[in-house]
């Protein structure tokens, strides 16, 4: 099994693709942070967690087509020929599933630590902040809930048609830019933009109300339910 993980994970992070991804993703960051963020967010430090949260809301669409393109490597023409001879193999096709699943997820990792280590370098070198802890649950609420609903919508639409995948790149590219409910806000933006401005007050603490922590809950919960009913399928499919 761990030769064959070392196999999944070279097979998906050594290659120019991923290296155009990890530059793509850095000089993003890097716009975004000094065009968006530098001078600070609805009235907030530049370092606080609502103009943090912004500077992830902006990064996550990138990150988030970038794990689409990763679960359509899974239903290439290059990969239904690989899973003929895996299927040859003893190993238990849900098993294999699920080490694929853990190795996109490692890809979207790596993907994520480049804005992220690039804004606490950013923060450190022009503001000599280093809190960096405050960072954690904008961190948290932002890329994990996000990331497990758009797996979970990739691996049902992939196992339907490999356009299913693209079709939503580009829906996520275009509901970025749509302001949506804050309990419904799967990127964040519209909420880390406009409720400090709601408060009232000159920086405001960061706090996340109750009905947006349920709603990224059910967003997660959404996610990992579907990737649940896609590797059901394609135990049923192997059979």
């Amino acid at each position: 099994m761990s030769r064959l993980l070392k196999y999944e994970l070279k097979r998906l992070l050594i290659n120019k693709f991923f290296l155009g991804l990890l530059i793509i993703s850095a000089l993003y960051s890097r716009q975004v942070m000094c065009g968006d963020i530098i001078l600070g967010v609805a009235n907030t430090a530049p370092f606080s967690g609502w103009s943090y949260g912004v500077y992830l809301s902006k990064v996550l669409p990138i990150l988030l087509v970038a794990l689409l393109f990763f679960i359509s490597f899974l239903y290439s023409k290059q990969e239904k020929s690989v899973q003929a001879l895996t299927k040859a193999t003893p190993i238990d096709p849900f098993c294999f599933q699920m080490l694929r699943y853990g190795i996109i997820m490692i890809a979207f990792a790596l993907i994520s630590v480049v804005p992220i280590v690039y804004s606490l370098w950013f923060y450190k070198a022009n503001f000599h902040f280093t809190n960096f802890t405050s960072f954690v649950l904008p961190i948290v609420i932002t890329l994990l809930p996000a990331m497990l609903f758009v797996f979970g919508a990739g691996m049902i639409g992939g196992q339907y048609h490999q356009s299913i995948i693209f079709v939503l790149m580009v829906a996520i590219l275009l509901i970025s830019y749509v302001p949506i409910p804050y309990a419904f806000d799967l990127f964040g933006g519209n909420f880390f933009t406009n409720y400090p401005v709601s408060l009232g007050t000159v920086e405001p603490a960061f706090f996340v109300p109750t009905n947006v922590l349920i709603g990224k809950f059910i967003y997660g919960l959404l996610g990992i339910a579907m990737m649940f009913v896609s590797s059901i399928q394609k135990k049923k499919n192997n059979h």
